[in-house]
């Protein structure tokens, strides 16, 4: 798991629920304040366009990518990496990481989060407030585990899925055994 040292301002792609919530806990844990960029947001220093303004990339080493849309963070994860961006990993303090876990670039960890012993997180994984993510579970790239989303043991979930609140993703040899 890499995470970055904390910055005066950090780059927020997405003013929704999840970019108004992710800026407050960055600025709260120290990262600097958010610049956020979005298409229908107000008071927003640009569209998702604008990344790529000389002023943004030397105001801002780093970025997130806050939208519930996989795809689409994916594609804006490549994007903001092609042009130098750094993509840390954000792990709010009130979550839970085993120190074995390993999670992608650009991934985003909230408050109360479990993340147990050998997890494998790919790139742009959104793992919400109260999710579980068992020991040896691989998430692929851009996983959504919404708040109360549980992977159990060993399960693998496909690139790009949302488990939803109260959506159980069964070990492998649970599934077996039925």
């Amino acid at each position: 798991m890499t995470i970055l040292r904390k910055y005066s301002h950090v780059l927020v792609l997405g003013r929704g629920g999840f970019g108004a919530e992710l800026g407050e806990m960055l600025e709260d844990c120290g990262w600097g304040a958010p610049l956020f960029l979005d298409d229908k947001a107000p008071d927003c220093a640009g569209t998702l366009r604008d990344y790529v303004d000389p002023v943004l990339r030397r105001r801002c080493q780093a970025a997130f990518v806050a939208l519930g849309n996989s795809e689409l963070r994916l594609e804006l994860i490549r994007k903001l990496t092609a042009v130098g961006y750094q993509l840390p990993v954000f792990r709010h303090p009130a979550a839970v990481v085993s120190p074995s876990a390993r999670l992608g670039q650009g991934t985003v960890v909230l408050p109360f989060a479990f993340v147990g012993a050998n997890v494998r997180a790919g790139v742009g994984c959104l793992i919400n407030a109260g999710a579980i993510v068992d020991h040896d579970a691989a998430l692929e790239d851009g996983v959504h585990v919404a708040p109360g989303g549980i992977i159990k043991a060993g399960a693998a979930v496909p690139a790009g899925t949302k488990v939803d609140s109260g959506q159980v993703v069964r070990s492998p040899w649970e599934q077996a055994a039925r």
